[in-house]
């Protein structure tokens, strides 16, 4: 049996993703010309791009230092996405 909090925390994961993927795909076109093949963050509390760079673990040090706090969603740009990381303020 699942507990409240983890209830809660699974909601706002699902409420996380969804926000990237609408982001994602507002921008889809210009970020994939851009950043194929690239790893993302995604700033869901910003609704943009926070950082993009080659490895997930770079992606991650910087967007932790550069907006710390905020919701982050990382990816990789292109039709699988291979990676992806949740940053949620209240469990980071």
């Amino acid at each position: 049996m699942l507990l409240v909090e983890e209830v809660s925390y699974m909601s706002e994961i699902n409420i996380i993703d969804e926000k990237a993927k609408h982001i994602y795909e507002s921008h889809k076109d210009k970020w994939e010309k851009l950043y194929f093949g690239k790893i993302i963050a995604i700033d869901i509390d910003e609704n943009d791009l926070a950082t993009v760079g080659d490895d997930a673990a770079t992606v991650g040090q910087t967007v932790k230092r550069e907006r710390p706090g905020h919701r982050i969603f990382m990816r990789r740009v292109g039709k699988n996405p291979s990676i992806a990381r949740l940053w949620n303020r209240n469990y980071v």
